[in-house]
């Protein structure tokens, strides 16, 4: 729909006229940029979505020389009555349902609640950001809808027999999840078509034969049990269910799952209630494509096809169902799987997992399904520990951003929508931030938005958001027949519109046959500019009006997007912040910076106890302290959210937040303390190896805990809206004997390590002489076996003459008397 264009054909000079007026002074300069925003619109949707002031005049007698979009006061001025005057709708904000949290009461089902609020009501103007809080908390003895969905081929004969015996065992496990269970029974096998199954008839009416067993003959899925809550029952019907076979290892799970699930009254989901599939099997899985093999080619259409016995008998019809499919159906009706599987096979489903995260689990299970009942307790609890939410906001023009603290108490909020490790009882605060960036028609619309969790579905939070785009003289607000319009227009807030496919001055111009005009593209030319282009390059000339390329605004497209806030990534930083006006932010009072997302004031420089900004050692800028970058006289460089600290002076605020940490060491104070107008918040997170985060600063207090002396490291982080708030975290607490008794342990110790290096050392000396004269004697004896080897080697030679002679005196020499 286009507007005509006749209401102020002057309005470039009545504009050019303001440029020359408000150069006068800066006050001059900012009503000049508040006109601005108003003046290029024609339409009264636009005109109010532009800026906060701007204001539209609906009377149709108004002058045509002056703009219909402006302020109050030059509206008032240039003619229109008050009561002609249309402004922006006032805002939006109630709650329609507000039910307490509510656990799940004997015999009552309905009056469960896990989400609070149920239901508001509130508005959204263009660039505007609306913050909704909300809590869950998961119900204890929430009903639980557990279905069996056993693979009864041969190979699985003795898993069958094992899940008969478990009776009582199986009530017990799952009483102790919840009160509120009932079982469901299910088998499958494959599709009863070639090349699945043997086309021999003995074979296919006992597909056992070869075993020497008698069996059932081969069915895709069969519904043996809906659910109920006797377990003696569920017994009975698998120990009276029959095995089967077939001839590949991979079957027809994903046909059996989807029976299972889309044959929801057969099967009897409640619905409030979990509901998980356990699906045993040892084997692989057909999908999509594979039944085309055998002749059903039809594509699996995720209806429930079961006859009178519980047979899925179009199976022979219908292809398997793809993986996307399933996905599909098990976010639909909010089912989860549990598949236990063989060691054999497991890492086949981890990877059919990874497709179907949100809604399965893997666990192994061992060859005779002796620990079923260990891996649906397991299953459970892993599919109940995480909660993840989920909306509808796609459908419309707004956008939803959400915040959490997991539960934690105390903890900070952060940007996820899904939490893990949730256990009864936690209550999980969530804060979504509900946002229109812009309006995609200039008309007043509802976008309903369902906020549910993703793994029930059942509860939720319902959010109808009444998009403020429009004006109220959209209607019939203003009859005058002796008001006449062109053809293929009609009138709208006082002006002429054209109708839909019309375009034009005089909606002469047909967009759906467009033949451009000379006159009509210099329509789409800056007046007064030379060699303009049109529509200044960035849009398209369309019967004399200008549509503009993404990121580029105007009657000429000569003005580009603002810059957005890095804070909440709104143009200008939205509603109350600052406006848009033809490429540059014009901040509101209070706010600056190129994106008016730096306030003015210096409060939240100031660190509690003091009255000096940044300490002192440092500017406020865009209400945060930037430290001085070079050190002071004194050579030292300070740091923190105040500038507060510095590598060898103590710390101000680290004494200023001991008493709260005393204090809640003590258990005197419970979350909050209060230190004249602060509020300290204490919480303990013991993980002392986690790095600080930024603007985090760490202290030490010490103090005597049951006679030894402790050290509690904790950090404090400070708010950044206000000085009446500040995080205390205690990361580390390490506790030592006092001072005395440590010196006397330390003295000991030092004496045992002197003694022991001693002995040592007299061992390692003593070891070494040994070892010497065991090498010397050694030697020795080496030298003496070789000297009498030699010695027997000279005697044995024939030619050896020895060195020794020998004389004796004969006999009849007379000797001396005395010899």
């Amino acid at each position: 729909m286009r507007t005509i264009s006749i209401m102020f054909p002057n309005v470039f000079c009545f504009v050019l006229v303001l440029v020359f007026i408000g150069c006068a002074n800066g006050q001059a300069e900012q009503r000049l940029l508040n006109k601005l925003a108003c003046i290029d619109n024609e339409e009264c949707g636009a005109c109010l979505s532009a800026a906060p002031h701007c204001r539209w005049c609906a009377d149709p007698y108004y002058s045509s020389a002056a703009p219909r979009c402006n302020d109050d006061e030059s509206l008032v001025q240039s003619g229109c009555s008050q009561g002609m005057i249309q402004r922006p709708a006032l805002p939006v904000w109630e709650v329609v349902a507000n039910n307490s949290l509510q656990d799940v009461l004997p015999d009552s089902l309905e009056n469960v609640v896990q989400i609070q609020p149920q239901k508001l009501r509130i508005s959204l103007k263009p660039r505007e950001t609306r913050k909704v809080q909300f809590s869950y908390r998961p119900a204890k003895n929430y009903p639980l809808d557990l279905y069996y969905l056993m693979d009864l081929t041969w190979s699985m004969k003795d898993d069958k027999e094992t899940l008969v015996t478990l009776g009582d065992d199986l009530s017990v496990t799952l009483k102790n999840l919840t009160d509120n269970f009932r079982l469901g029974f299910g088998s499958f096998a494959d599709k009863p078509l070639m090349p699945f199954i043997s086309m021999d008839a003995k074979r296919r009416a006992n597909p056992c034969a070869m075993e020497e067993h008698q069996c059932e003959a081969t069915y895709n899925y069969r519904h043996h049990l809906s659910l109920t809550d006797q377990v003696q029952e569920f017994i009975k019907n698998v120990n009276t269910s029959a095995v089967t076979a077939n001839l590949d290892n991979a079957e027809g799970q994903l046909d059996a799952l989807v029976q299972a699930i889309a044959c929801g009254e057969r099967v009897g989901w409640s619905t409030h209630s979990r509901k998980i599939v356990i699906l045993l099997t040892d084997g692989s899985i057909h999908t999509a494509g594979d039944g085309k093999l055998a002749g059903a080619t039809r594509k699996n259409d995720g209806e429930c096809h079961l006859d009178d016995n519980g047979y899925y008998a179009d199976s022979v019809i219908f292809d398997y169902p793809s993986i996307e499919q399933v996905y599909r159906l098990l976010d639909k009706h909010k089912v989860n799987v549990i598949f236990a599987v063989t060691d054999s096979v497991k890492s086949y489903y981890d990877n059919l997992h990874q497709l179907l995260e949100d809604f399965t689990y893997v666990a192994k299970l061992e060859s005779d399904s002796s620990n079923i009942l260990k891996l649906v307790k397991m299953g459970y609890e892993d599919i109940a520990s995480v909660v993840d939410f989920e909306d509808d906001s796609s459908l419309g023009p707004v956008k939803i951003h959400y915040f959490t603290d997991c539960g934690v108490k105390g903890g900070s909020l952060m940007e996820t929508t899904r939490c893990t490790g949730v256990e009864y009882g936690m209550t999980l605060n969530y804060e979504a931030h509900i946002s229109l960036d812009s309006c995609p028609e200039y008309k007043k619309m509802t976008q309903t938005i369902r906020i549910a969790e993703s793994q029930l579905g059942q509860d939720s939070l319902t959010v109808e958001v009444e998009i403020q785009c429009g004006c109220d003289c959209e209607g019939d607000l203003v009859k005058d027949m002796s008001l006449t319009c062109p053809t293929n227009s009609h009138l709208v807030c006082g002006v002429c519109q054209c109708n839909k496919g019309w375009s034009g001055p005089q909606c002469d111009c047909s967009i759906e046959n467009e033949a451009a005009s000379a006159a009509l593209v210099a329509q789409c030319r800056e007046p007064n500019a030379t060699r303009s282009r049109v529509c200044s390059g960035a849009g398209e000339c369309v019967c004399g009006k200008c549509d503009c390329d993404p990121g580029y605004s105007g009657r000429y497209c000569h003005c580009k997007a603002c810059e957005r806030s890095i804070e909440n990534g709104v143009e200008c930083g939205g509603v109350g912040r600052g406006t848009c006006i033809c490429g540059q932010c014009a901040c509101a009072e209070g706010w600056g910076g190129a994106a008016c997302d730096c306030p003015d004031r210096t409060d939240s420089c100031v660190a509690p106890g003091s009255d000096l900004i940044c300490s002192g050692h440092g500017e406020c800028v865009c209400g945060k302290c930037q430290c001085s970058a070079r050190k002071d006289a004194d050579g030292i460089k300070y740091t923190g959210a105040f500038c507060e600290t510095c590598a060898t002076c103590e710390n101000p605020l680290c004494m200023t937040a001991e008493p709260c940490v005393v204090c809640h060491l003590n258990s005197s104070c419970v979350d909050v303390c209060s230190i004249g107008p602060v509020n300290y918040t204490v919480s303990e997170r013991l993980d002392g190896n986690e790095l600080l985060k930024n603007g985090e600063i760490s202290c030490i207090l010490r103090r005597d805990k049951d006679g030894q002396e402790c050290e509690y490291k904790y950090t404090y982080t400070a708010a950044t809206s206000s000085l009446v708030a500040m995080e205390i975290v205690i990361r580390s607490v390490e506790c030592y004997q006092p001072t005395g008794a440590r010196l006397m342990t330390s003295g000991l110790v030092i004496m045992a390590i002197v003694v022991a290096a001693g002995l040592v050392v007299i061992l390692a000396v003593k070891s070494g002489q040994i070892v010497s004269d065991r090498r010397a004697y050694a030697k020795f004896v080496k030298e003496a076996q070789e000297s009498r080897r030699n010695m027997q080697m000279q005697e044995m030679n024939p030619l050896y003459i020895s060195p020794i002679s020998e004389f004796k005196m004969p006999e009849a020499y007379p000797r001396d008397k005395n010899d």
